[in-house]
């Protein structure tokens, strides 16, 4: 059944073609480009990210580096989407169960840009890219331990790189049952203990399915295995779009303003009305004795209350809800680890208490403060707010976003005007590569 169910919808995908997709489809990818952009822009900015891009060394050559300079087709969809996950800002969909934009479309457009494929065939690919990956995430029951930003993206990248690469529905196919078999060992351990080699399982995701899409293209005969069981068994049910795409996920994601796990925002939201809450009666955060926050299981697992890496702190309910409580917001700035000490006091006062389980419909969290005087205070949220279904942001919300995530390591690179006009620019431009080598900078200098 999972076979049948694949071709399926690899028969839509390559049958799919711009101006026949829904204007809300349309428009979704659009917004999932834009927010793309920015957050990869911005996250080529971090000094992490220069050291990384450093350390490849790439040469110069077709493909753009989002606000950086250019490199071969590999380097750039490894890099890129490397870059696209280290602020912790990039979009996700809660059904994916992750992030099927930064982790599916960098090497679809890094291809795109090689093989000088018009505006309407790459953005054609990245909904291909995007609605593969979150539907097969989607079906995934994972493992556990399994983190998948080593697995998701993979099916999705190679189905949109194989629809630009010109195969078949069977040659997608194809795609599909190699990047099945070729996930990274990924792992929620690495992640809890902060390592940032959690960004490169997602690079690695990409780089594999441009091979599996490259693979697909030679011919190989691919029998379909499945998912490794070390990621999870998939149920085929659901995969096959509608043939109007009415139900297409692709715009029913939620869009990141923490610089956190998406677990973490719905505590930190709660946290920043509680906040507001506190102030407005006179009570700073110094006052705090004691803070209960009841949010899902998820949430809850994250429970470190001291971290020594960026990515510790982004996978700690107690980081983001002592950011919020302390700063007003949980930025990128605040994961510094010379920025741990000012938190860990209101950290340590954070205790966790499992509340229900996040549903597709919410993700509730509720954060209760007892001040110095026995005042308690106390906020429910019943999910964090940019939810594109339950609590969307409006336009001048979004544009806001793409501001701060280009300029979370410093100045920004360029303007959020001038990322909303590449992708205007996208549905009727003869070369997508024109237009995304906008987003270059100059190329920097390299050691001989």
């Amino acid at each position: 059944m999972l076979d049948a169910a694949i071709l399926g919808l690899s028969r839509w995908a390559v049958s799919r073609r711009w101006e026949n997709l829904p204007g809300p489809v349309a428009d979704a990818i659009g917004q999932e480009l834009a927010g793309l952009f920015a957050v990869i822009s911005g996250g080529q900015a971090t000094p992490a990210q220069r050291a990384l891009v450093a350390a490849w060394a790439p040469e110069p050559g077709p493909c753009t580096l989002f606000g950086a300079g250019s490199a071969s087709v590999e380097a750039a969809a490894w890099l890129n989407t490397v870059a696209g996950v280290c602020l912790e800002r990039d979009s996700g969909h809660r059904l994916a169960k992750g992030h099927p934009a930064a982790l599916a479309i960098p090497a679809v457009l890094a291809l795109a840009e090689q093989r000088g494929t018009d505006g309407p065939s790459t953005l054609t690919a990245a909904v291909v890219a995007y609605e593969v990956a979150a539907r097969l995430g989607r079906a995934t029951s994972y493992e556990p331990d399994h983190h998948n930003h080593g697995s998701l993206g993979i099916p999705g990248a190679a189905a949109g790189c194989a629809v630009l690469l010109g195969v078949d529905a069977e040659g997608v196919a194809r795609a599909v049952h190699a990047a099945l078999a070729s996930p990274v060992a990924s792992f929620w351990g690495a992640a809890l203990a902060g390592s940032p080699v959690r960004d490169q399982w997602a690079g690695a995701g990409a780089l594999a399915g441009l091979a599996s899409a490259r693979l697909a293209v030679a011919g190989e005969t691919l029998p379909g295995t499945g998912p490794s069981p070390a990621v999870g068994s998939v149920e085929p049910d659901g995969l096959v779009p509608t043939g109007d795409d009415s139900d297409l996920m692709v715009g029913h994601g939620y869009v990141k303003r923490h610089s956190s796990c998406a677990y973490t925002h719905a505590p930190a939201d709660a946290a920043l009305l509680l906040r507001a809450d506190l102030l407005a009666s006179g009570i700073t955060p110094e006052r705090i004795r004691s803070i209960e926050v009841v949010a899902s299981p998820a949430a809850v697992r994250l429970d470190a209350t001291s971290w020594t890496t960026r990515h510790g702190a982004y996978f700690s309910t107690p980081f983001a809800v002592a950011s919020a409580l302390l700063h007003g917001d949980v930025s990128y700035e605040r994961s510094a680890p010379d920025q741990a000490a000012r938190l860990a006091p209101l950290a340590a006062l954070v205790r966790l208490r499992e509340g229900p389980l996040a549903t597709p419909d919410a993700r509730p969290a509720t954060v209760r403060v007892v001040t110095d005087t026995g005042s308690v205070y106390e906020v429910a949220v019943p999910h964090s707010l940019g939810d594109r279904d339950h609590s969307p942001f409006d336009a001048a919300t979004h544009h806001d976003l793409l501001a701060a995530a280009l300029t979370s390591a410093g100045p920004a690179p360029f303007g959020p005007d001038l990322v909303v006009d590449v992708v205007a620019a996208l549905p009727t431009a003869a070369s997508a590569a024109t237009e995304l080598a906008r987003l270059r900078l100059a190329e920097p200098e390299r050691k001989p």
